[in-house]
């Protein structure tokens, strides 16, 4: 017994022609190239084999043939499509349906893998290439910016000193009537007449402490902190008018701004040193910047690319075109994305 696709064929008055037009539609549905065509591609093989095995053994009749073929064609494709679509609400969906949540919550996570759930693999690969470079850069340069940040604590620690500042203080203030402690406390080391040093600094720092400031010496706006704090290295190498004097190459006769360009050899190098440090960090910074963006933007994507994936369907087609000489009726299936 023929089956009613058959019967439509016949119907139709396909010709040899017609069944290469046949052949061509399946051959398209063979060689679909899409992320995710695995599943389309041979859920689409199935879906027509069922659609020629079911309908052999369909029993609804055909509408009786009329002498319009324009009316002709007309039923034909109506009744394909009627029962094309009872085929396809028979079928499960292609694929599977993907949980937009899950795909956003996913990405929002680890950027790339709500992609990977929606089976958009290279647009995955994108996000998470980008995530592990982004995190490369910040933790490379992190690290860069704490080997400096050593380098250049140790450069001041061996070239400038508390020490001589306190030193540098008194020689500023000791001539100052206002000046009020006794000179016999302090104990001077003056075998260079350029920089007498004290050297039982220790004991009187906290007598030349009510002196380190603008009121006495001018430039000093700044209160030297009693530990070695990122303020304390910041502020000797960014402040040579209050802390230029203690450098080891610096004099106690000279007086240095850094404003004018007026600064020790040994405090210009400390200073390209914080600088390289701190460029360090700031490249770090727009690594996880970039990090954080991607979270987001992978996340959304997610959400878009999961919705387009539940989106696929298959679509029955209909045209009427000429071919060698005359019109033929092509039935194929259309697969959306």
């Amino acid at each position: 017994m023929k089956s009613n696709f058959t019967k439509l064929l016949k119907f139709s008055k396909v010709t040899s022609t017609r069944k290469f037009f046949v052949c061509r539609a399946i051959n398209f549905i063979l060689g679909i190239n899409h992320e995710g065509s695995f599943k389309m591609r041979y859920g689409s093989i199935l879906f027509l084999c069922s659609i020629f095995l079911m309908n052999a053994y369909a029993q609804n009749s055909l509408p009786e043939k009329s002498d319009d073929v324009l009316l002709n064609r007309l039923r034909v494709r109506n009744e394909l499509q009627k029962q094309v679509e009872e085929q396809m609400d028979e079928q499960p969906q292609i694929g599977g349906q993907k949980s937009i949540g899950k795909a956003v919550l996913f990405s929002a996570i680890v950027p790339g893998t709500g992609q990977f759930y929606s089976e958009s693999y290279l647009t995955a690969a994108g996000f998470l290439a980008a995530e592990i470079a982004a995190w490369a850069i910040n933790i490379s340069y992190d690290k860069k910016g704490d080997d400096k940040t050593v380098e250049f604590e140790q450069f001041a620690d061996q070239n400038w000193s508390e020490q001589r500042y306190w030193s540098y203080v008194y020689y500023r203030v000791k001539d100052d009537d206002r000046f009020t402690e006794d000179p016999s406390q302090f104990q001077i080391d003056n075998s260079n007449p350029d920089k007498p040093i004290i050297t039982n600094w220790q004991e009187v720092e906290a007598d030349l402490e009510k002196y380190a400031n603008s009121d006495f010496l001018p430039g000093f706006t700044h209160h030297l902190p009693e530990t070695k704090t990122q303020q304390y290295y910041e502020m000797i190498g960014k402040y040579p008018e209050q802390f230029g004097n203690a450098w080891a190459d610096a004099s106690f006769n000279a007086s240095y701004n850094g404003y004018q360009g007026r600064i020790t050899e040994q405090n210009d190098i400390y200073t390209d040193m914080r600088a390289d440090a701190n460029r360090f960090y700031d490249i770090a910074g727009y690594g996880t910047m970039v990090a954080v963006v991607n979270h987001v933007v992978s996340a959304v994507h997610a959400g878009f690319i999961t919705k387009k994936f539940n989106d696929r369907s298959l679509q029955m087609t209909y045209e009427n075109k000429r071919y060698l000489g005359e019109y033929v009726d092509m039935f194929g299936l259309r697969v959306s994305f």
